[in-house]
């Protein structure tokens, strides 16, 4: 590396009397990227983009943390082992954990990081010459990674600042916490420009990009949140009409899904990719539930699942020593996997169209229909009418379903909460808990502190 002295002359009246043109120095880097010189081209913000789909990985989103902060936190798993990591994973697993719970803390930050680098994608683009189609498809990725961030960060932690933009430090500090209203209003405005911008599908070298049927199956279980019911069918039709198909996307058995085969499985629409060799692309084998059986359990009842069902032994101890549920337990290289977190699935998208046609009112064929299609590709018997008589029991049925089809994809603490089972499956547990605290260290970093904190902590 080269280095680069720079020097600055004291311009007397006599230079000045000498030359009519004055010559600055442009003290910008030249031996290093900036944000600046870096997003100036379709390279650059490739490249910003490729950052952007990396923060996934991040050790505090699907790297490992939010592993614990959805599945460990629900009535899934549970983690007895008090003193690991000073036992602020055991915090989580008693609903005990405060503002300075480091798990908590790495999590925020990871979200924020996420929607910094799309913001970044988001702000450059505009500005960039380049072919106008493709422009148009980092965009929408882009604004599917902010979503998705968004999405997942307000059902964690309720208000959120709400940032579209790169800030500064300095403007940062003066954030406020925006209403959910507000944060899914952007959600959706984002999806929706995802949905229109993403092709169907992309070639096989570049598979696991954001695509419009990921960002429309996002989209209708962000609406879903809101039960605006019409809305979640309209949007979603699109997406079952080409699962029952089968062509390009459609239900596969979870057996032949998981744990090896995510990455090609026509079931997969998006989610958060790893890949094995040492290159920081992988996830060490301990983040993917592992020691199932010992000091993390795998609490699902096998009565949950029915005697035939093919997603049963994905649940489960996959060895003696219960090592990790086979749903995770993949190719191992180096204490490291390369096993995909699933984030939107088609299985998923059917089951949000029988949730929403049931609410619109019961009964409805169709419901029925996106039901039994998940029992079927499960290998058990379908349900009728006579079995599930009322909009209730057809509902309390879906939500069993997404229970057993979602296992272990860190849906099941959102699920409770959404749905209304919270003080049933924890009685003793205060509401306030339905959200994480806000990390004191970032709230410390805010120039008006007032209403920053969640309720309870």
């Amino acid at each position: 590396m080269k280095n680069y002295r720079s020097y600055i002359f004291i311009l007397t009246v006599s230079t000045i009397l000498l030359g009519s043109c004055k010559k600055f120095l442009d003290l910008k880097p030249i031996d290093s990227p900036t944000e600046d010189n870096f997003y100036v081209d379709e390279k650059g913000l490739q490249g910003g983009l490729t950052a952007a789909y990396d923060a996934l990985q991040d050790n505090g989103l699907y790297g490992n943390v939010l592993l614990s902060l959805t599945e460990i936190r629900s009535d899934n798993m549970e983690d007895n082992d008090q003193g690991a990591s000073g036992g602020v994973r055991y915090q989580i697993e008693s609903f005990a954990e405060r503002p300075d719970n480091t798990l908590v803390t790495e999590c925020w930050l990871a979200h924020f990081k996420a929607i910094y680098r799309a913001n970044v994608v988001l702000s450059r683009a505009p500005a960039i010459q380049m072919d106008s189609t493709r422009k148009k498809q980092i965009i929408g990725e882009a604004s599917f990674l902010r979503a998705l961030n968004y999405f997942n960060a307000t059902r964690l932690w309720g208000k959120l600042p709400l940032i579209t933009t790169p800030q500064a430090s300095t403007e940062a500090r003066n954030n406020t916490r925006a209403d959910t209203a507000a944060i899914y209003a952007q959600i959706i405005t984002d999806l929706t420009l995802a949905v229109n911008n993403l092709p169907t599908t992309w070639p096989d070298a570049q598979r696991g990009r954001a695509t419009s049927f990921a960002a429309r199956g996002l989209l209708a279980k962000v609406l879903l949140y809101q039960k605006t019911w019409d809305q979640v069918v309209s949007t979603i039709q699109p997406l079952i009409t080409a699962i029952n198909a089968g062509t390009v996307v459609g239900l596969v058995p979870q057996p032949t899904t998981f744990p090896n085969a995510m990455k090609t499985s026509r079931d997969v629409l998006f989610s958060a990719r790893f890949l094995s060799g040492g290159i920081g692309e992988s996830a060490n084998q301990n983040n993917r539930f592992r020691n199932v059986g010992g000091n993390n359990a795998v609490i699902m009842p096998p009565s949950l699942f029915e005697a035939n069902d093919n997603r049963r032994a994905l649940v489960a101890p996959t060895s003696a020593g219960g090592e990790r549920p086979g749903k995770y337990n993949g190719t191992q290289v180096n204490n490291e996997v390369s096993m995909d977190i699933p984030i939107v699935r088609c299985a998923e998208a059917m089951l949000i169209y029988a949730e929403a046609l049931n609410e619109l009112g019961y009964p409805n064929t169709a419901a029925f229909t996106a039901l039994n299609a998940v029992r079927t590709n499960a290998g058990i018997t379908t349900l009728t009418s006579a079995q599930l008589p009322d909009q209730a029991s057809f509902r309390n049925a879906v939500y069993k379903e997404r229970r057993l089809e979602l296992a272990l994809e860190l849906d099941r603490w959102f699920d409770i909460v959404r749905t209304g089972q919270m003080p049933v499956i924890f009685p003793l547990v205060n509401g306030f808990r339905r959200y994480y605290p806000v990390p004191q260290t970032e709230i410390q970093n805010i120039t008006n502190q007032s209403g920053w904190q969640n309720e309870g902590y």
